[in-house]
């Protein structure tokens, strides 16, 4: 890994086969501390002249990773190994999984309980402070809500959104604004009813 990583404090690992350019949204913020690690394979391995441009007016190291290996989810496998090497290295650096695929959060939860700095995101300008560069530490209201969560909301239905209702209730400062962020996320109530009945203890 230390051939071609700066040893940065923010590394965004891109699984560019499962968001495409729309995960690169926002990469022409990143500074000069962050190392963006884009995985893809051959039936993904197209730039736009846009994304270009957009990349080429970004501070950030870029590494590219094809992955060759013939085998079902062989671009998670190998994003999942480099992140462990990189953990290795520098446990508090702050590491972002760009994809919208489910398949990493049971590995993402691991990581947190052993109180390392990962996230899963869709795309790069999700990322808190991205712009001003504010520092992303796990503090331990998060932890809890993402403990939480992996408990009491194991259907497909809050799966699929699990880090868009996380980040609604972590933005919110009261019941109420919990309701709000749910109500803007999910147009059906019924949907929001459930989820906040389950998030009342």
């Amino acid at each position: 890994m230390n051939d071609d990583i700066n040893g940065h404090r923010r590394y965004f690992l891109v699984d560019y086969e499962n968001v495409n350019r729309d995960g690169l949204v926002g990469v022409e913020h990143l500074s000069k501390r962050d190392d963006v690690l884009i995985y893809y394979s051959e039936s993904a391995e197209t730039l736009s002249f846009g994304l270009h441009k957009r990349m080429n007016k970004s501070e950030a190291h870029f590494v590219y990773r094809k992955v060759r290996i013939p085998i079902k989810n062989a671009v998670d496998c190998r994003m999942l190994f480099d992140l462990e090497i990189l953990l290795k290295e520098d446990k508090e650096a702050e590491y972002y999984i760009i994809s919208r695929d489910n398949d990493f959060d049971n590995a993402i939860e691991m990581f947190v309980s052993h109180h390392c700095n990962v996230r899963k995101l869709p795309q790069i300008s999700d990322v808190d402070g991205m712009v001003k560069g504010k520092p992303f530490k796990m503090n331990q209201r998060e932890a809890r809500i993402r403990s939480f969560f992996g408990q009491h909301f194991s259907e497909k239905k809050y799966k699929e959104h699990k880090e868009e209702i996380i980040r609604a209730v972590l933005d919110a400062e009261s019941k109420q604004q919990v309701n709000n962020n749910l109500t803007a996320l999910f147009h059906s109530g019924e949907i929001v009813r459930d989820i906040y009945k389950n998030l009342n203890p």
